[in-house]
């Protein structure tokens, strides 16, 4: 999206005359050189030149703050030019030490030039209500520097936790994409014995190649027969979950606690799929509902929830609208689906035929059809798991306009590629 910003913003400039708003702050060479010379913070605002919408008012307002001289900083600017190549763009951002940013941006490096915080959209637009947050972090510049400087200069487990140490003084998403810092720590403790690792350097993939380096038994995967480590893998997670700090009730980790409560559910999975023990399939559940609790809305929290219904014997599928798709399935794992079907289109009793019509049909394997009126189980039309049945009948009693009418049966998903989908139809013989 933001390329595709970028493209529309340049053919923009080609066909109106381009105005430059500019702030009077040197750009990022010299502020760095003033801000080292002066031992101060240096604050750089990047605000798109000349495409960047209410260019002129975001520049405004920065000088503004910058003339009442209430915060210890060196201000700077990176005037991104219309029209400047993505390379040069991206080493920009190599310099700033961050990957990406929405623009209008706001960027504090500490006196030494390394990387501590970044800002965009409503806050830089309006800045005045940065300035506490600037200012409780200019005031830790000093100590963020020198463990900054041990971790550059200290090998192995020194190394890496005092780059942790750093990132531990500035706001936690910052920390996980500080590139320098996060790269020191993957490099000076690849086996996470201080636990900086897992909370700001491991990435989702990486946590699930350690994991299952520890159920295979190592790196190399030496066990034999289908043999896993499940209580070494739990041990492991839990340990490094403690270790990490994320354990505890810290806001800004929730992203990262529910990033290792999936691995953890990860590992039950695995476990009761090869044990069949409904214990594991408890503790899979609970790490997948305590996942939900800390953010039901992240992606994290998200895909529990879905991966909680897969797994919980006691959950069920609603089918609404007469049509089903991939997502309403489970691979190799059997889901009770309820499929409403609409009173109005009952005829009186009678004989009715209850059909799924396959669009993708993806071996959807179906059976135990029964007829529901208002929760309550009228009819019944079973069929055998290995038939693949698609059409049934029941014997339907009179319903009432406004009754609740549902088709249940037990359904399970054979293809884990395409899936399953097509709608359902419920006609009078």
């Amino acid at each position: 999206m933001f390329k595709h910003f970028i493209t529309i913003s340049l053919l923009l400039a080609t066909l109106a005359p381009a105005f430059a708003a500019t702030a009077s702050f040197p750009d990022v060479r010299q502020v760095k050189q003033q801000a080292k010379s002066e031992n101060k913070p240096a604050l750089i605002l990047w605000y798109g030149s000349d495409w960047m919408q209410n260019c002129s008012s975001v520049v405004s307002v920065w000088e503004k703050l910058a003339a009442q001289g209430n915060l210890p900083v060196i201000f700077g600017q990176f005037n991104d030019k219309t029209g400047q190549k993505s390379d040069d763009r991206r080493k920009m951002q190599d310099e700033l030490g961050i990957e990406q940013y929405d623009l209008p941006a706001a960027v504090l490096l500490a006196p030494d030039g390394t990387f501590m915080a970044s800002w965009n959209g409503k806050d830089v637009r309006q800045p005045e209500g940065l300035a506490k947050d600037v200012a409780a972090l200019a005031a830790k510049a000093p100590q963020f520097m020198k463990h900054a400087a041990t971790a550059r200069d200290r090998g192995g487990r020194e190394g890496a936790e005092a780059a942790g140490a750093a990132l531990k003084l500035i706001p936690y998403a910052d920390a996980r994409r500080h590139k320098e810092l996060t790269r020191i720590i993957n490099q000076k403790d690849p086996k996470n014995e201080t636990g900086m690792r897992a909370l700001f350097a491991m990435d989702h993939q990486a946590m699930y190649r350690e994991i299952n380096n520890t159920l295979n038994g190592g790196p190399d995967g030496k066990l034999k027969d289908g043999a896993r480590k499940f209580d070494d893998a739990v041990r492991y997670v839990q340990s490094t979950m403690r270790l990490s700090g994320m354990d505890k009730g810290n806001k800004a980790l929730t992203e990262t606690r529910q990033q290792w409560l999936a691995g953890l559910a990860y590992v039950y999975r695995e476990k009761f799929k090869a044990t069949k023990d409904e214990k594991d399939r408890k503790l899979l559940l609970k790490a997948l509902a305590d996942c939900v609790k800390l953010n039901p809305k992240s992606q994290y929290g998200i895909g529990a929830a879905k991966y909680h219904h897969y797994w919980d014997p006691e959950s069920f599928t609603v089918i609404e609208g007469m049509f089903y798709n991939p997502g309403d399935q489970t691979h190799n794992f059997e889901k009770d689906w309820h499929v409403l079907v609409n009173s109005k289109c009952m005829d009186g009793a009678g004989t009715y035929e209850f059909e799924l019509v396959p669009h993708e049909n993806g071996r959807l394997i179906t059976r135990n059809f029964r007829l529901v009126v208002n929760g309550k189980e009228v009819a019944k039309a079973d069929a055998a798991p290995d038939k693949d049945t698609k059409k049934v009948t029941f014997k339907v009693p009179a319903v009432k306009k406004g009754d609740k009418v549902e088709v249940w049966l037990t359904a399970e998903c054979r293809d884990g590629w395409f899936g399953c989908s097509g709608e359902c139809r419920m006609e009078k013989k």
